[in-house]
């Protein structure tokens, strides 16, 4: 049996922690003794938590400053510190923070892995969380074993690409069409065009984006209202910029939903304006629920919608093509991409997934 940890930095409402969370409840336990450290003990997503995990944090709460505190002590001392224990492979999901704490495990008889789940093309992305560059490139190298969520975010790997693999997130479509035939927690009134948004509110979702988009859809008349479903640190700034552009009545931020495929599977289309991805989980989703996607081009999204984009369209990464996308998507019925999308989502399949990542621990 192979004794695991993994380390992420919390558990709160993203797509990584959505993933992590369902990955754990289904690695087999006759093969596997998994444990978990959360930098920060918070998030929406500990509820999900199978109660066969170990699960243990280091700090109760976030606190200001958090990153340039850690950066005081070599990821070394952090890894002596915080996790005493032996273990046959230590997996740092995330990148980041919790990747340079995993790094400094120097046991010879342990495998470090780190899942890449956005691509570090940037030089700001891949050296966030670390001193400088190049602490980030010995970091990232000491690692055993790289996992990426796509090709794409292989292929932007700025070091050790030889250590990489490709492992697809696991997404349960059985249990997401099932909680997508549920009520919704609120009515979605008839006759608007529904968009729908999911995601941390953070700066990297763009959400922003989409305020000055509705008002100029608004003003050449288009009935169109977007839901934003999630929560996050930039709500405040997204319902004053929303209310100053007077599209308050069109963009409902529901924060975070225990079902948000409820109200997904009832809008018209998907849109992703993310700044930056690795795979994009709620697009994989939107299209299990048969919701067609319309997105910016990002890593990953080629492998989602499918050979010639069948359950979606992909427009170049900017407001005005977003914009001028979605001008001609809402011209048009969604219902034939519909069925597209619902065909594409039959290629997500969970247990083909988890199989791939057992195989691959396995080996380690």
């Amino acid at each position: 049996m192979k004794k695991i940890l993994f380390v992420i930095p919390d558990l709160r409402g993203g797509g990584a922690e959505r993933v992590l969370t369902g990955l754990l409840g289904s690695l087999d336990p006759s093969l596997f003794s998994v444990s978990l450290l959360a930098i920060f003990d918070c998030g929406e997503n500990k509820k999900r938590l199978p109660v066969s995990i170990a699960y243990r944090s280091i700090f109760k709460k976030q606190f200001r400053g958090n990153s340039h505190l850690f950066q005081l002590f070599s990821p070394e001392a952090l890894y002596r510190r915080w996790i005493p224990e032996e273990y046959d492979i230590v997996v740092s999901f995330l990148e980041g923070t919790a990747a340079r704490l995993v790094s400094g495990c120097v046991s010879p008889s342990t495998r470090k892995v780190c899942w890449i789940h956005t691509s570090l093309r940037s030089p700001q992305v891949f050296t966030a969380g670390f001193r400088n560059k190049e602490e980030a490139i010995r970091c990232y190298e000491s690692f055993d074993r790289l996992v990426c969520v796509s090709e794409s975010v292989r292929q932007d790997l700025p070091v050790a690409q030889e250590k990489a693999a490709v492992l697809y997130n696991p997404i349960d479509a059985r249990a997401i069409r099932r909680l997508a035939a549920q009520e919704p927690p609120f009515p979605l009134p008839e006759g608007n065009i529904k968009l729908c948004c999911i995601g941390r509110l953070t700066a990297v979702k763009g959400f922003d984006r989409l305020i000055p988009i509705l008002r100029r859809l608004k003003d050449n008349g288009f009935p169109v209202c977007c839901y934003l479903l999630g929560e996050g640190a930039e709500r405040e700034n997204l319902l004053r910029a929303a209310k100053d552009a007077g599209i308050a009545d069109r963009l409902f931020l529901t924060g975070f939903l225990e079902n948000p495929y409820a109200v997904l599977s009832r809008c018209d289309w998907f849109v992703c304006c993310s700044h930056r991805e690795g795979f994009s989980s709620a697009a994989a989703e939107a299209l299990i629920c048969g919701v067609p996607v319309v997105t910016v081009d990002l890593p990953g999204m080629r492998e989602i919608l499918g050979e010639d984009e069948p359950g979606g369209i992909i427009c170049d990464n900017n407001d005005q093509a977003l914009y001028a996308c979605l001008c001609d998507v809402l011209r048009r019925t969604s219902a034939p991409l519909r069925e597209q999308a619902k065909k594409r989502g039959a290629f997500f399949d969970k247990e083909k997934a988890v199989q791939a990542i057992e195989k691959y621990l396995l080996a380690l």
